[in-house]
């Protein structure tokens, strides 16, 4: 518990550090920044997965209550650009996963489940169920394009984009609408019926539907409070951190050069999407980007709270993404490798 205790010290510390360096989704760097330099160190750190989905509730939250019945409006004129940026997004992994696996040892399907962007815990739940697959070359790619996308995209939007942080973290308190507290209902409510339902990532993506039906049949929900929020980024930014497992990473190295170049294909192509996105649709280039970026969907959103940016839009092209990439990606897996070998 004293590990867990300095290790979250140490990530809040380095999160105000990166808040006072006007950074996007600070306390969530800083997380990830103390797990990582603890496991590099030898440090034997670990971080419950239940104190992260505790932040995800938090965060889910956060994320669903910029649902409107304007942002229902502005998707349903959108649609075929929502579609369009899925399509491309998986077309870049795709053909990521196919040179890779021509360059290296590692197999086609190992490479197709390894770098599609954001269907983590479905593609590696899958790599554990096909024996064709390597799950180690699964968890080492999927975990590194997420925290590398994470890392990566701040940075992008601050110094390339042009973007600032707003000075109060984009958390305003206000006493309009809703109280917060109706998080706690609303939160675990659509947590227990997304895991029924087998929804994939229920313990965020429950919580953003829920709050969302809650934003656009009540009308306004108050913002948690900051301190709350940071407790959440904090806690989920740890959980990323730790799963970074050094003996993984070694046994994969060869991997390293094509892992971060697709990482960088995949920004580079997302700059030009959104780029298109924002000159038909008129929303700014950095919430196209943030739409278009293969990060993780609560990861995405909360940077762009942070920057005061259309949250409401990157919640919705990154929500249609997130939920292809669980259920017409693993179809489309299953039908192209069966009764293939890849020995």
């Amino acid at each position: 518990m004293l590990n867990r205790l300095l290790l979250f010290v140490m990530a809040a510390c380095l999160g105000t550090l990166f808040l006072k360096m006007e950074l996007p989704i600070p306390y969530l760097l800083g997380g990830i920044f103390a797990a990582v330099a603890c496991k590099i160190a030898g440090s034997p750190v670990t971080w419950p997965k239940n104190w992260r989905e505790l932040g995800l509730l938090v965060a889910g939250y956060g994320i669903g209550r910029n649902f409107t019945a304007d942002t229902w409006e502005k998707m349903t004129h959108q649609t075929f650009g929502v579609l369009e940026a899925t399509l491309i997004a998986v077309a870049v992994a795709v053909l990521i996963a196919w040179w890779t696996a021509r360059h290296t040892s590692a197999n086609l399907i190992s490479c197709v489940m390894g770098i599609m962007p954001g269907g983590r815990t479905q593609m590696m739940l899958m790599s554990e169920d096909d024996p064709r697959a390597d799950a180690n070359v699964v968890v080492v790619m999927q975990t590194l394009r997420l925290v590398g996308v994470i890392v990566a995209v701040p940075f992008l939007v601050i110094h390339g984009l042009g973007a600032q942080v707003m000075q109060n973290n984009a958390i305003v308190q206000t006493t309009d609408g809703t109280h917060w507290l109706i998080l706690v209902p609303l939160s675990f409510l659509g947590a227990f019926v997304a895991t029924k339902l087998k929804v994939p990532t229920p313990r965020l993506l429950g919580p953003i539907l829920a709050t969302a039906a809650g934003s656009y049949f009540w009308g306004s929900l108050q913002p948690v409070p900051g301190l709350l929020m940071m407790l959440a980024q904090v806690s989920i930014g740890l959980y990323m951190g730790v799963m970074l497992d050094p003996k993984k990473l070694s046994a994969t190295k060869e991997l390293m050069p094509y892992i971060f170049s697709g990482i960088v294909l995949m920004i580079g192509v997302s700059v030009v999407v959104a780029w298109s996105l924002s000159e038909r649709y008129g929303f700014s280039l950095v919430t196209a980007f943030l739409a278009m970026a293969p990060g993780g969907i609560a990861e995405m959103c909360l940077a762009g709270m942070s920057m005061g940016e259309d949250v409401s839009i990157i919640l919705t092209y990154q929500l249609v993404r997130l939920l292809f990439l669980n259920i017409c990606v693993p179809l489309g897996i299953t039908m192209y490798f069966k009764n293939k070998s890849l020995d």
